[in-house]
């Protein structure tokens, strides 16, 4: 009967940040960010509550350390799909750019909640101190929109218009984790019927 309780507990140099993070993002997965917490990390890795903090100040700390990873990832991800289109075109890259975060965030959709939905104490302004890496490289493609001529707009506006199609990649996100997009039966990917209609209002500027 106390076989569980003498089980011999992990020492502290035993453990890594990945080990531990990778522990976090399961619980995050299952629970929510609510259900996260040293006990609980300490409870899978068998280990003491005082291990984790070895490695991370405090669970804000820890938090801070998932949203980065969380944001490499999804850059990563961003540049890959960016990469293996086989076209120039700005429109090109930009669907392939949001095809790829929409599957990062309905895959992970606990860890894009607290990157870029979330306010846990402020931590994800601690963590970006700056625009998201994502962003910036959503941005950049854009940019090379205007400079290239693919969309005919003066190059002062691209921020602007950066910022829209962003929000409405967001928003189609935001809709599909509630439940709350309802594709009608016949009708296309709403990501790539988004980026078409982009295509089209953007590549005609009204003189």
């Amino acid at each position: 009967m106390l076989e569980a309780s003498n089980k011999q507990r992990r020492i502290r140099n035993s453990l890594s940040r990945e080990e531990i993070r990778n522990v976090s993002l399961l619980i995050l997965k299952e629970e929510g960010l609510d259900g996260l917490s040293m006990r609980k990390i300490a409870n899978r890795l068998g280990c003491s509550v005082a291990s984790p903090y070895s490695y991370y100040e405090s669970q804000i700390d820890l938090v801070q350390d998932l949203i980065r990873s969380g944001e490499d990832e999804l850059l990563s991800m961003l540049k890959k799909a960016s990469a293996e289109v086989d076209s120039h075109s700005a429109f090109q890259q930009l669907a392939a750019i949001a095809r790829s975060y929409f599957n990062f965030a309905s895959n992970n959709r606990e860890l894009h909640k607290v990157m870029f939905v979330t306010d846990y104490g402020g931590v994800h302004r601690k963590a970006f101190p700056q625009l998201p890496k994502s962003y910036r490289f959503f941005l950049e493609t854009v940019r090379i929109g205007f400079e290239s001529g693919e969309i005919p707009y003066p190059k002062n506006e691209y921020p602007a218009i950066a910022r829209m199609m962003w929000s409405w990649m967001y928003g189609v996100i935001v809709l599909d984790m509630t439940g709350m997009l309802r594709k009608r039966q016949g009708s296309g990917n709403p990501i790539e019927e988004g980026i078409s209609y982009f295509q089209k209002l953007l590549s005609k500027k009204e003189s």
